[in-house]
């Protein structure tokens, strides 16, 4: 995810931010009215640049804590959280996602809340050494869906600037369009309804599912299931149909307690490969893909090894 030229999105790259290489420099160049947003080169699954993915997460509390990768990527195991110093969400029920926000090349961290509303965490510090900045709720937290938002970025109208997606409570994922600037995010406080929309509490993930350059999105629900939702539109008009259930060995997943999920590449092969949590179970899964870029397959729900808190949410 270290390009600037995104006429072809591979899945890493439809991330926004989620996987690349790891730089303090200001990689991204910029962009004419009209361009989707370029993509610095952060990556805060390997948050302590030691090679190894890591997992952000939320909680109860609001505290964001980092579950640090002791093994490898291949047999990952996770140590006991450590608490994100500074970044918790005072009324609760964190949900954090790690964006470069002011296109300034250093991951931040965008959380909901369980009011919610949406809070931003800036990096004062660098990337390999992250510091952030006090909580700042979005639009001075006129921004709300509700209760148990559960935020994620993407240039959703293909005009060169980061949206908002967040997910709710009542299961219907709305979006809040960036009317402000690269460095300067500033959104309309109208939500707009997505027609994405999952059982009950929403954690939209975004993310090319299909490989056809257009981004998707898959979403946790509270009846245990994960929602993927193809992106029958285009890059400017995004249009989302009936959702299909994700299944393993051709069987739906379906969890005993709510789930949130994470779309990644974890083996470097190329492929997106899915990170779910069980809220109630306290679990996290890893799915592999077995199938190919243009239609992800699994085979197996392998839980992950590691000390993770009962009230686990990406």
């Amino acid at each position: 995810m270290n390009k600037t030229d995104t006429s072809a999105i591979t899945p890493e790259e439809i991330l926004l931010l989620k996987k690349s290489g790891m730089s303090d420099e200001k990689i991204f160049e910029m962009q004419k009215k009209g361009e989707r947003a370029p993509l610095s080169k952060i990556n805060p699954f390997d948050w302590n640049e030691d090679g190894k993915k890591d997992i952000i997460t939320g909680s109860d509390s609001g505290q964001v804590y980092v579950y640090l990768n002791k093994g490898t990527n291949q047999e990952p195991v996770f140590d006991a959280a450590i608490e994100i110093s500074n970044v918790k969400v005072e009324d609760g029920k964190s949900a954090p996602y790690v964006v470069d926000w002011n296109d300034d090349g250093k991951k931040d961290i965008i959380t909901g809340s369980g009011p919610g509303e949406v809070s931003i965490f800036r990096n004062k510090g660098t990337n390999k050494e992250p510091s952030f900045a006090e909580e700042q709720k979005i639009n001075g937290g006129d921004l709300d869906v509700g209760d148990y938002s559960s935020p994620a970025m993407v240039d959703w109208d293909g005009d060169g600037l980061k949206d908002l997606v967040v997910g709710s409570k009542n299961g219907k994922v709305f979006l809040f369009l960036n009317i402000g600037y690269e460095h300067n995010p500033v959104f309309s406080s109208d939500e707009i309804k997505t027609g994405i929309e999952v059982k009950g509490r929403a954690t939209p993930f975004i993310v090319d599912w299909n490989n056809d350059g257009k981004f998707d999105v898959v979403s946790g629900s509270s009846d245990g299931k994960v929602y993927i939702f193809i992106n029958e539109g285009d890059s400017k008009n995004p249009k989302f149909g009936k959702p299909q259930l994700l299944q393993v060995n051709n069987k739906e997943v379906a969890l005993p307690g709510p789930t949130s999920v994470i779309a990644l590449d974890w083996d470097d092969d190329g492929r997106t490969d899915l990170l779910v949590a069980n809220k109630d179970k306290v679990g996290v899964y890893l799915l592999l893909n077995t199938g190919t870029k243009e239609k992800p397959e699994f085979k197996e729900l392998k839980p992950i090894k590691g000390k993770f808190k009962d009230d686990t949410v990406f």
